[in-house]
């Protein structure tokens, strides 16, 4: 599923064409992703820290500094002084809860009910044990003692509703809050009650804490109780129990007022003219100086990243647009293919991620950036020819990252052209070694090269030089090596080393093969020799011919006996029990089966496409004449409903091997082949195919057939090629036994050396 979502593979129902906007969309969503994305791998930094250029507060400044523009700006130091100031200025909010006091009045009730109900059990001559009074409150011994025996308790209650009224009534904090708010110097904090909402403003001093609460009922409490300490210890014990904090602190309410606060500080802004001096050298750097110092940075790095990215996003825009223009105007299959142009940006941009990650990360010389990676993977994936382009594209892309040293873009360009004609015909892994070390030396003498123009020395030149060869042998080619493996695997792809070992004829389809359907197997064997033969002549892929005709008509081997190479002439064939269509329909079937059996055993799709292109849309002639035949006077016979669904040739080396296939298929019918007669069978298969418009979606021209022609009437005449007559043998009974006693030394040959 990740595979087929790499390869963006959103293939229409069959018969379905996919419309052209949904193509423009992709290719546009395409182009702008990788665009997007190479522009910022290249101008991302992993340090993006303000550089201060030696002026630090407190020491001489290292130069004079006049400022290069014009500033506005906020002092951000100044700002958040005002907010916290402003945050100061708010008064925290405490909300008086009347819940408190009035709890604490019906715990005061409680008491004296229970109060009531133990004089009067006394009263009736019940007896009350100590600790059976059940008081609540946990009031201490002496208090219990003497609320029970204390006639009036009406005076004990009316002189602590005193205490509840005048010290509940104001407000009661907790003792720590009331601490924290004479520490932090607080003027005043704001009061919430019932009758003042918004507020009202009071010193923390003039409020009460729960200790100094307690403290001043000993103060409120009347004159009169002087003489009376023991009721007095009573409504003090009393209210001691009752006394809690009835302010409680608002964070909602203070937070709204902070913020609305801070919403009304104004940013201080201040500003620098240009040509200002900021300061001189040798001066001491002041705190102002170093933060007119960074403003002028800060101011100074925007730009440059600004510039930068606009700079980086113009240069990689060109270079894609280079690579989609080339591809629309020299090869218009590959543009159209999503898959294809997929992959075309991929490799671009891992290159340029694996270089940014050295030359950034890792802190690489540039010279040791791998920028041949990208054509040479092209090369060896899709075609030689990207080998230039793709050279071309990877040193624009690479400019922005070496700050668009001249040596390095050379390098890059000259090592990707060098390592492309040494990659033509990689075939063996040893071979990767012979890249390597032809883009190393590319490198190295295009930077010897330059050194030796600066004027360095031939030994520095060489010191210098040398990571280049390291840069080609031991960094490109290892990494060469890897990424072609992952993207053979990524979008299905097979390099020459691969198609090499597809060409193993002890593949396990060919055993198959050779097994179930012997015939086949030596028509493919012919048809690959002709093919490969043929595509050597024009210039194509040779190799690929080869293989994919190994593996074209694999579909076969599941109704071998229906098809004429793999028929005993002693038995009858089995299409005579079958009308023509039905035979037809088992012929054709074969591109299906063989597609099946291609994708079971897991073959590179670039083989798998010869074998429906193989027959093109061909009609399978024999069939059609003789349904023909068969047809009622006046009845029409479809020649479209013998046709192989196709697709006709996308590519020379299939075309080449539908030719090859023709070709093989009638020689066989040739009674007496002689290079006349050859030539004209070639020339009239050619033509048919040509007539018929099975070549009209490749790119073969009339050279090319002509080169195509002389090629397959050379392999043919190799493959019939007659032998001299020899006279025949004498009449039996003229013919001596010479393994009759005596006869054999008769005729024997004489020895050499006798």
């Amino acid at each position: 599923m990740i595979k087929n979502m790499l390869l963006l593979k959103r293939k229409p129902e069959p018969g379905q064409k996919r419309p052209a906007w949904a193509d423009a969309f992709w290719r546009g969503a395409l182009f702008t992703l990788f665009f997007a994305l190479t522009t910022a791998v290249l101008v991302f930094e992993f340090d993006s820290a303000i550089r201060t250029h030696g002026f630090f507060v407190g020491e001489p400044a290292p130069r004079t500094l006049f400022s290069p523009f014009s500033i506005a700006y906020v002092n951000e130091e100044a700002t958040q002084a005002l907010k916290k100031q402003s945050i100061q200025s708010v008064s925290e909010v405490f909300t008086l809860d009347p819940a408190v006091e009035k709890q604490a009045g019906e715990r005061a009730d409680q008491l004296f009910q229970v109060l009531n109900r133990v004089q009067t059990a006394r009263a009736l001559g019940q007896e009350i044990k100590e600790g059976d009074t059940g008081l609540p409150l946990g009031l201490s011994p002496a208090t219990v003692k003497y609320l029970v025996d204390e006639p009036e308790l009406e005076d004990v209650r009316k002189n602590l509703e005193l205490l509840i009224s005048q010290l509940f009534t104001p407000g009661i904090l907790e003792t720590q809050r009331k601490q924290q708010l004479t520490a932090s110097g607080k003027k005043e904090i704001l009061v919430q009650s019932a009758g003042a909402p918004s507020g009202t403003p009071k010193p923390p001093a003039d409020l009460l804490s729960v200790d100094e609460a307690r403290d001043r009922a000993t103060k409120i409490l009347p004159d009169t109780l002087a003489k009376k300490r023991e009721q007095k210890a009573a409504v003090l014990d009393i209210f001691n129990r009752l006394a809690v904090p009835n302010l409680v602190y608002n964070e909602t309410e203070t937070q709204a007022r902070r913020t609305a606060a801070l919403a009304g500080v104004k940013p201080v802004e201040e500003s620098i003219k240009k040509d200002e001096l900021i300061v001189q050298r040798g001066m001491l750097v002041t705190a102002e100086d170093k933060r007119k110092v960074d403003q002028i940075q800060k101011k100074r790095t925007e730009k440059e990243i600004v510039n930068k990215i606009s700079g980086t996003a113009i240069i990689v825009f060109i270079a894609h647009l280079i690579l989609w223009v080339a591809l629309f105007c020299f090869d218009r299959k590959m543009f159209r293919s999503l898959r294809m142009l997929t992959l075309f940006e991929t490799v671009f941009f891992v290159s340029v991620l694996l270089c940014k990650i050295m030359k950034t990360g890792f802190d690489a010389s540039p010279y040791l950036l791998p920028g041949a990676l990208a054509p040479l993977t092209l090369v060896l994936l899709v075609n030689p020819r990207y080998g230039v382009l793709g050279s071309l594209i990877m040193a624009s892309l690479l400019a922005p990252l070496v700050n668009f040293s001249p040596d390095v873009i050379m390098s890059v360009f000259l090592s990707g052209v060098a390592g492309t004609f040494s990659a033509l015909k990689v075939r063996k892994r040893v071979e990767f070694l012979r890249v390597g070390c032809v883009t190393g030396l590319a490198v190295f003498a295009v930077l010897f090269a330059i050194r030796l123009f600066q004027e360095y020395t031939a030994m520095e030149a060489f010191q210098i030089s040398a990571q280049g060869f390291v840069n080609g042998l031991l960094i490109t080619m290892p990494f060469l090596f890897l990424s072609l493996a992952i993207f053979e695997y990524m979008f299905n792809l097979a390099t020459d080393i691969t198609l090499l070992e597809l060409s193993d004829l002890n593949h396990p389809i060919l055993k198959r093969m050779i097994i179930e359907a012997p015939g086949t197997y030596h028509h493919s064997l012919v048809v690959s020799r002709l093919a490969e033969g043929a595509c050597e002549e024009i210039g194509a892929n040779a190799l690929l011919a080869r293989v994919g005709a190994y593996f074209h008509d694999i579909g076969k081997i599941a109704r071998s006996e229906f098809f004429t190479e793999n028929q005993a002439s002693k038995f009858p064939s089995r299409h005579e029990k079958l009308t023509p269509t039905m035979s037809s329909l088992v012929i054709i079937n074969h591109v299906k089966d063989g597609l099946e059996l291609g994708r079971k055993y897991k073959l590179k799709e670039s083989v798998l496409k010869f074998i429906p292109e193989h027959q093109g849309t061909g009609v399978v002639y024999y069939f059609y004449r003789k349904a023909t035949e068969q047809a009622a006077p006046g009845e029409k016979v479809n020649p479209d409903d013998f046709r192989y669904p196709g697709p006709k040739p996308q590519s020379r080396e299939t075309a080449v091997t539908l030719l090859a296939d023709s070709t093989e298929a009638a020689s066989r019918s040739l009674k007496e082949p002689s290079a006349e007669s050859i030539r004209s069978l070639v020339r009239k298969i050619i033509n048919d195919k040509f007539i018929d418009g099975q070549l009209d979606e490749c790119d073969l021209t009339l050279k090319d057939l002509h080169k195509i022609q002389e090629s397959f009437v050379r392999n043919l005449m190799a493959i019939f090629h007659t032998r001299v007559a020899y006279p025949d043998k004498p009449k039996a009974q003229d013919s001596p036994d010479i393994f009759k006693e005596g006869e054999f030394q008769k005729y024997r040959l004489p020895h050499p050396n006798s």
